[in-house]
């Protein structure tokens, strides 16, 4: 019995090990993704004691799992600092915000995940505003740097905006009649209400649009967005219903004239029926305004669309999509600029071919489009994904390779000479070309650089064709 339990021993051993490196494996497939927030938008998003709590913390655990996503939070002190942030890449992704045509420049945004209205706040509920357009002389506080904010300034220009720090800042400025109304996101400014015990503040109208927040995610780490959007899809409807649930403490306040009572039973059925009427005006309204939401969204949707096809029209080249002459000018100038800096080392290499002396029967006609759209093809597969391909000209293609010495674009260059000599194509394979290579140097503005390159370029059209040169220093 004891030799069968010692033989026991080293099974227990290896079936332990084999554990530990499974639980290895998994975390190591797990994606590591920085975030930040607004560390002080309550209810929606907040930091305390370190800890990010608020709706889209929620969100966030649920997403996390869908996904396999292991979100690392990067605390910041503002929503300013945050933007910052996501920008320089000091974090891969926004937790909540609004997508807008600013912040489309320089994020992606995933599918919504949490709506919610923005609503005006007055000191004095007699008075109801059937939304933004029900506005004229008064004066309307806004919080800045937000959505709603540029909202306003842009499809609202004649209204009289007051930009207050944040909305604790502008229900004050309200309360002290500095300002007649103020917008405000609805459960963030019911809780600044609430905090402040500001009884007589009142909801009187819902302010278009609809808040609808998404995650937005930094344009260098574009690919995690299509995960990100499976797992919002697969969010459960009752997880949605319970995290409203917990974060919705929303409550109106309305002053209430009690001197009203002695009115009677006649007036009291006067006032139910003013108050159904307006609960189903109120409804029509809000449906009326989300259909309206939905059609910008829509709108904006299609201009972003034709505004996206426009920028590569403008800086690619029709025929071979390649980046077109003007756009690899303003990219080689910022790479001088660069390197004048920071004195990281640069190459420009230049494609030169004849495609007028290729026939390769006497009846066949020259060297056609389809053939220099497979060298740009050829181009971009044998180049790396940080180099930038352009064309310069109708038989010329430039390639500027940042941060690269002059070895390792020969040998980019050198792949580059073998997937044409290699090439399956007879008039590819038969194609004379040329290619010239040279380094940035010290004081050299980007004519200076583009000249040694050709040097080296007709250097090598006049050693024989095939032949990679590198200018001399």
């Amino acid at each position: 019995m004891k030799m069968f339990k010692f033989r026991l021993v080293p099974a227990y051993c290896l079936l332990f090990i084999c554990i530990l490196l499974s639980i290895g494996r998994v975390h190591a497939d797990t994606k590591q993704v920085t975030y930040c927030i607004d560390p002080t938008w309550v209810p929606y998003e907040m930091l305390r004691n370190g800890k990010h709590v608020g709706i889209s913390a929620d969100y966030l655990q649920i997403i996390s799992e869908l996904a396999d996503i292991n979100f690392i939070l990067v605390e910041t002190e503002s929503f300013h600092q945050s933007l910052e942030f996501l920008q320089t890449g000091r974090c891969m992704v926004m937790a909540m915000m609004n997508s807008s045509a600013y912040r489309n420049v320089y994020i992606n945004f995933t599918i919504p995940y949490f709506e919610s209205p923005n609503v005006l706040i007055a000191r004095d509920a007699k008075v109801m505003y059937q939304g933004l357009d029900g506005l004229n002389s008064q004066l309307l506080g806004v919080a800045k740097n937000t959505f709603l904010a540029e909202y306003l300034a842009r499809y609202y220009p004649q209204l009289r905006l007051h930009l207050t720090e944040s909305e604790g800042d502008g229900l004050r400025a309200l309360s002290r009649g500095e300002i007649d109304v103020f917008a405000g996101a609805m459960l963030s400014v019911n809780s600044e209400i609430n905090k402040m015990n500001m009884s007589e503040m009142a909801v009187v109208g819902y302010a278009e649009p609809y808040n609808s927040l998404r995650m937005g995610v930094n344009k260098a780490h574009s690919e995690i967005v299509e995960d990100l959007n499976k797992a919002i899809e697969q969010i459960p409807e009752a997880a949605r219903v319970e995290i409203y649930k917990r974060w919705s403490n929303v409550k109106r306040h309305y002053q209430q004239d009690f001197r009203m009572a002695v009115l009677g039973v006649a007036c009291g059925a006067v006032i139910l029926a003013t108050l159904f009427w307006r609960r189903n005006i109120m409804r029509r309204y809000a449906r009326e305004l989300r259909l309206k939401q939905e059609e910008m969204e829509n709108l904006q949707s299609v201009l972003l669309e034709k505004n996206r096809m426009l920028e590569f029209l403008s800086s690619h080249d029709s025929a071979t999509n390649l980046y077109n002459r003007n756009f690899m000018l303003h990219r080689a100038e910022d790479e001088v600029s660069r390197f004048n800096r920071f004195h990281t080392a640069a190459t420009l290499i230049l494609f030169d071919f004849s495609s007028q002396n290729v026939r390769l029967n006497p009846g066949d006609s020259a060297f056609s489009e389809e053939g220099v759209r497979e060298l740009a093809r050829l181009c971009l597969r044998s180049v790396r994904e940080v180099d930038i391909a352009g064309r310069w000209s109708a038989e010329q293609i430039i390639i500027l390779c940042p941060q690269t010495p002059i070895a390792a674009s020969k040998i980019l260059a050198d792949r580059l000479k073998e997937a044409i000599e290699t090439h399956p194509r007879d008039d590819i394979r038969l194609l004379p070309f040329s290619i010239g290579l040279a380094a940035l140097q010290e004081g050299e503005t980007f004519a200076d650089w583009y000249e040694r390159a050709s040097q080296a370029l007709y250097m090598a059209r006049r050693e024989h064709s095939g032949q990679v040169m590198i200018a001399e220093n």
